[in-house]
């Protein structure tokens, strides 16, 4: 090969510097001779690929299944290249001196710079063509790259939004299972005073075929006055027209459109007819019970009377009774008492009428707190297992079912709508639960700071404070009602309940009192002291105007209201 001079640089290989011979183009654009080309594969290939000596870029066998030794060979020959070789040899030629020529020197240069210019352009074309081809390829990668990145990132977009529309829909239908059960427990509610009456209807049809049965003339001559109260009672219900309910509806309501361009899962709000604005127009002037005096109860001056007391302590006890929680059942002949006794590890059942233990459920741990659902079974709070159990106490007491909790619960109240509020939690807040024991919301502790015991009042928490003596109302949705007024006067608050008129009554084991709270939370007075025979309350529930109270002796201090 002939040696290049600076002049012919353009036309040299990069990798033995001199002119190029049988030039091949790589994709990239640079062009070397074959052989170089060949040599450099050989020793510079790998997996069938090889990168260009002048840039870098890495470059694939067209058909690496050929011999090693024709590689170089399958890419194109720089035709456009060549001419320009041997045109730049014909001019040297013809420049030479010892060339001799009878043509006009003028007319050989014009004809030989016109031939150099056409063919240049050729190659400069070809390089032109090669460098845009190189561009738009790179063009090409990168937005097939681009493409790529967006269907991954779009993929992840759908699989999140996706996600959202999923998590927006459990937590609808979850919205619509509890609106149901809500508004069908409110549409009991209605039939409140209707359901009283059907169960005091029974109950004088089966006074009537006793005294018809087995009694005396002088007990039928007794009695007559409640079958006559019984039936006016009937006849007037009947006589009164019935109203016309309207149908209820739980639906969707979508949500507003606005001008925003960002995704939304939201799929609309659940809207819930009101039942409450429905009215019964019948009125039942029913007393608490036919078998009970009509006796009007002012509980705002009125006394609570020490009736009976229970000792709740059995021989198979191994510790005395502490009574963390009590819990009334109300019967036609007598109430249902059950306590959680938390040292001796059990659930009792007693019987207010016999003062005896009905039934006994030993529990795996010391149990907390107690509630009753609306289908009268008792929840049991076990916070040192983190559990809820589901006691059946209808006869004897035995497991329906056990939930696990995710932290320690102790206290427990049953909501209008079937959810739980609970205290004891990690967080030191009361939480609501639904069913499933999953939390839907928790009230704060700075709204309710350490949280013990609390009661339903109406759809709102009693709740009592386990270290301020302070006693809150508040909503499930977290919304303060009132706080006691005068909670200075309190020493040491324990156990909460609530009367049928929705005044408040707490335990001040302090004080050895049950201090009675307006419906705004304004201490009243002391309904019950130590005069009265109580010492140490503990816990207290309210029954057919019964007021029921655990000491810390493990006796059950019963009350019953008698005027002033």
């Amino acid at each position: 090969m002939a040696t290049a001079s600076s002049t012919d640089e353009s036309i040299s290989c990069n990798i033995c510097l001199e002119v190029v011979t049988d030039p091949r183009g790589l994709p990239c654009g640079h062009t070397y001779c074959l052989t170089c080309l060949q040599n450099h594969i050989d020793a510079n290939n790998t997996d069938d690929t090889f990168v260009c000596p002048n840039c870098r870029d890495v470059v694939g066998i067209p058909d690496s299944t050929q011999p090693t030794s024709s590689w170089a060979s399958q890419f194109k020959r720089n035709l456009a290249l060549v001419d320009a070789i041997g045109l730049i040899k014909q001019i040297k030629i013809c420049g030479d001196p010892r060339a001799t020529t009878q043509q006009d020197p003028n007319r050989l240069v014009i004809e030989s710079s016109c031939e150099t210019i056409k063919k240049f352009s050729h190659f400069i074309e070809h390089q032109m063509t090669s460098d845009i081809e190189r561009l738009q390829r790179s063009v090409d990668v990168s937005a097939t790259q681009t493409a790529a990145q967006m269907q991954r990132q779009g993929d992840e977009l759908i699989a999140e939004f996706t996600t959202a529309v999923r998590t927006e829909m459990e937590k609808r239908n979850s919205e619509l299972e509890t609106y149901r059960q809500s508004v069908n427990n409110g549409i009991v509610e209605l039939f409140t005073d209707v359901n009283r009456l059907i169960d005091e209807i029974k109950e004088c049809l089966k006074l009537g075929e006793n005294l018809l049965r087995s009694a005396s003339l002088s007990d039928m001559k007794r009695h007559l006055s409640k079958f006559s109260k019984i039936q006016k009672i009937t006849t007037d219900y009947l006589a009164t027209p019935r109203p016309e309910f309207p149908d209820l509806a739980i639906t969707l309501v979508e949500p507003e459109t606005t001008g925003s361009k960002t995704f939304s899962a939201e799929i609309g709000r659940i809207s819930r007819p009101d039942v409450q604005s429905i009215k019964i127009t019948h009125t039942i002037y029913l007393p608490i019970s036919i078998f009970q005096p009509d006796v009007e109860i002012k509980r705002k001056s009125d006394r609570l009377k020490h009736e009976q007391t229970i000792n709740t302590k059995l021989q198979s006890d191994t510790k005395r009774p502490d009574l963390s929680s009590i819990l009334v059942l109300e019967g036609h002949d007598s109430n249902k008492i059950i306590v959680a006794d938390w040292p001796n590890k059990c659930v009792k059942s007693f019987s207010s009428q016999h003062k005896t233990v009905q039934s006994l459920y030993r529990t795996t741990s010391r149990p907390g707190d107690l509630a009753k659902t609306r289908d009268h079974q008792v929840l049991v709070t076990l916070p040192e297992e983190r559990k809820l159990l589901y006691l059946n106490v209808q006869d004897d007491i035995h497991l329906m079912k056990t939930m696990t909790n995710k932290t320690k619960y102790y206290g427990i109240a049953v909501l209008p709508d079937d959810n739980m509020a609970v205290t004891g939690g990690s967080s030191g807040c009361v939480d609501i639960l639904n069913q499933r024991c999953d939390v839907i919301r928790s009230i704060p502790n700075n709204v309710i700071a350490n949280p013990l015991s609390l009661t339903v009042k109406g759809d709102t928490l009693v709740v009592v404070s386990n270290t301020s003596n302070i006693v809150t109302c508040v909503s499930s949705s977290r919304q303060v009602m009132w706080v006691s007024r005068d909670s200075a006067r309190f020493h040491r608050l324990l156990g909460v309940a609530c009367d049928t008129e929705e005044l408040v009554y707490v335990c001040d084991y302090g004080r050895d009192a049950i201090v009675q709270l307006s419906r705004d939370g304004e201490v009243i007075r002391n309904v019950i002291t130590q005069k009265d025979g109580l010492k140490q309350p503990l816990y207290l529930c309210f029954a057919q105007d019964k007021l029921y109270v655990t000491q810390e002796n493990g006796e059950i201090k019963i009350f019953g209201w008698s005027q002033t």
